[in-house]
């Protein structure tokens, strides 16, 4: 098996790891959240969880984003050609931008109510701004949306690290496995 035998850091697979366990859980909670009617009590807790999850989130991918910044990448093998660099960096970073914006859109929605955010119950984030339904209907459309966008990059990074792993098996993907 040819490629790089360079790792990530211990960390930096870490926290690749726990994003994509945190992001699997949020997809399933907002798959099931949908289907859950208002007025059910089970309604507030599965959104609050949701929202701490989310913004637990967030928080994990700054750290990851400036642990990279400081941490940079190892090397991908010298063999792939320049369009598979190229499509690496623009879907990483676009993940990345994923990452980042469905937990800032979210909790923005999340302003523009009565409700806030009660933080895993141990504290609340009191809205910042007005109640305002068009507002929070217009943010959670877009964060809602952006969750199709974050899918399908998600399945685009699992089936590169696939293919990386059983047809080109060049090992780009032991690079993240811990």
């Amino acid at each position: 098996m040819g490629g790089s035998a360079v790792k990530y850091s211990g960390f930096a697979i870490f926290l690749h790891w726990l994003v994509a366990l945190l992001v699997l859980t949020l997809v399933a909670m907002g798959i099931f959240m949908s289907d859950i009617p208002k007025g059910d009590p089970d309604r507030a807790f599965f959104f609050n969880l949701h929202k701490s999850i989310g913004l637990t989130t967030g928080i994990i991918v700054l750290v990851r984003l400036w642990w990279r910044h400081k941490n940079p990448p190892p090397p991908l093998p010298g063999s792939l050609p320049t369009w598979q660099v190229r499509a690496s960096k623009i879907s990483h970073a676009l993940l990345y931008l994923c990452l980042l914006a469905m937990p800032i859109i979210g909790f923005a929605a999340s302003q523009f109510t009565k409700y806030g955010v009660t933080y895993f119950g141990l504290f609340k984030i009191p809205p910042l701004a007005s109640e305002n339904p068009a507002t929070r209907d217009l943010l959670q459309e877009i964060h809602h949306e952006l969750s199709y966008v974050l899918i399908l990059l998600v399945a685009l990074h699992v089936l590169a690290a696939l293919y990386h792993q059983f047809v080109k098996k060049d090992g780009v993907l032991k690079r993240i496995m811990p």
